[in-house]
């Protein structure tokens, strides 16, 4: 509730809420949200968008039941609507159907339209998407994801200004959803505040206000644990998709499916030099650094996340390498897309040398990962979460190619560099297989 009123009051602009099926998210965002904001603001011009015309429709006249509601008159006497249904304002009346109702003696209205359909002429102060996929079938349509996001980007977005706010509220349904694709391409400046509430707190969620201990349902009277892990049995991706708000591909595109996790004290106890891997963020990308161990008799991979994050500065990325070194003059193995980075951190005193990258570098790196087995701290969550999601690309029948997805790979690309300047094509020390 706490994101909404901020939201209704403008100091957020940009929302994502992701939430459970049957957990309340359209009757927040849906309906009690845009009759809040236009009891504040009857001029506010509101336009509210799900995946079928129906159901906005429907969403639509919940709201309208609810500033017609006698305690919200009290409340709000200075928003009301027409006392019977107008479809056409050719006799001057404020309008009052299932697509458009208007706020009488004010400029402020509510649009409802379906994903897909026109918007033309109807500028907004407020933007709701509720749910912009319908089912498991669109999801996996890359066809019918690419119309979702042609419609949000040329239409949608079309009919905002400068001051106008955006609220995207659904279940995650696949990575590259609207919401991911938002993320991903739409989200330069990270002004986006994502609130994620998934069905069962994971050991590792960090979540602001979420005081539930690790293991507990969200709404336990509606939808009990026990309920929830039987969902869970059932279909494991779509439960973590769906009620955990962590979509994944299929288990069998996924790339490295040979780890598993460890404490900070086993990974302490391995007394095995340590070394670096560096990708660099560019654009929107988080940089990543990564600890490598290789414990070569058993072919194990030990890493531990050293930091990932994005838009640092020259200076912030060379004081982040210095304070993850094990030792001083630590060796760290960073992308030589930037020859000019590792040059000025060179300069710094660190250790940098640049990766080899070449044709078939990534194919032979990923082999070599997947021939040995990745032991992970279990405090490294960003690691943990690519892991999860790194996959091989899928043709039109949803087949896994060879060819990996070029995402969710910053870390993982960190570990490669590591691990194959180390023991890599270049060395006898080390034999694939």
């Amino acid at each position: 509730m706490q994101k909404l009123q901020l939201f209704a009051e403008g100091k957020i602009k940009k929302l994502m809420v992701f939430m459970p099926p049957q957990h309340g998210k359209s009757e927040l965002t849906s309906r009690r949200l845009p009759s809040y904001i236009l009891g504040l603001n009857p001029d506010a011009k509101i336009i509210g968008c799900s995946y079928a015309s129906t159901l906005a429709a429907s969403f639509n006249r919940d709201v309208q039941r609810i500033i017609q509601d006698e305690e919200y008159q009290e409340l709000f006497p200075n928003t009301s609507l027409n006392s019977t249904n107008v479809k056409t304002s050719a006799k001057g009346s404020y309008l009052k159907n299932s697509d458009i109702f208007e706020v009488v003696g004010a400029k402020g209205f509510y649009k409802s339209v379906g994903v897909g359909g026109s918007l033309t002429g109807t500028p907004a102060d407020f933007g709701i998407i509720d749910d912009p996929i319908k089912d498991a079938v669109e999801a996996e349509s890359a066809t019918y994801r690419a119309k979702v996001w042609n419609w949000f980007t040329q239409v949608f977005l079309t009919r905002l200004h400068n001051g106008s706010q955006i609220i995207v509220t659904q279940t995650r349904w696949h990575q590259d959803d609207l919401a991911g694709r938002i993320l991903k391409q739409y989200n330069t400046k990270n002004d986006w505040v994502v609130l994620s509430l998934p069905a069962i707190k994971e050991p590792s969620a960090t979540l602001p206000g979420d005081i539930r201990e690790p293991g507990q349902a969200l709404w336990p009277s509606k939808h009990s644990l026990e309920r929830l892990i039987d969902i869970r049995q059932a279909n494991e991706r779509a439960f973590h998709a769906l009620y955990q708000q962590d979509p994944r591909p299929f288990e069998g595109g996924l790339i490295y499916k040979n780890w598993r996790l460890c404490s900070e004290e086993e990974y302490q106890a391995l007394k095995i030099e340590a070394v670096c891997g560096l990708d660099f963020g560019f654009s929107n990308s988080p940089a990543a650094l990564v600890i490598v161990k290789i414990d070569t008799e058993k072919k194990r991979i030990f890493v531990k996340e050293g930091f990932y994050q994005t838009h640092l500065m020259v200076h912030q990325l060379i004081e982040k390498s210095k304070f993850n070194l094990e030792t001083p003059k630590g060796k760290i193995i960073a992308d030589s897309a930037d020859p000019l980075l590792i040059n000025e951190m060179q300069k710094a005193g660190l250790n940098v040398h640049k990766a080899w990258k070449g044709p078939g570098s990534v194919e032979f790196g990923i082999k070599m990962l997947q021939s040995m087995e990745l032991v992970i701290v279990s405090s490294s969550k960003n690691i943990i979460k690519e892991l999860q999601s790194y996959a091989f690309k899928q043709d039109a029948d949803g087949k896994a190619l060879e060819e990996p997805m070029k995402e969710n790979d910053h870390a993982l690309d960190a570990i490669r560099y590591a691990v194959v300047d180390k023991y890599g094509k270049r060395s006898n020390k080390f034999v694939i297989g």
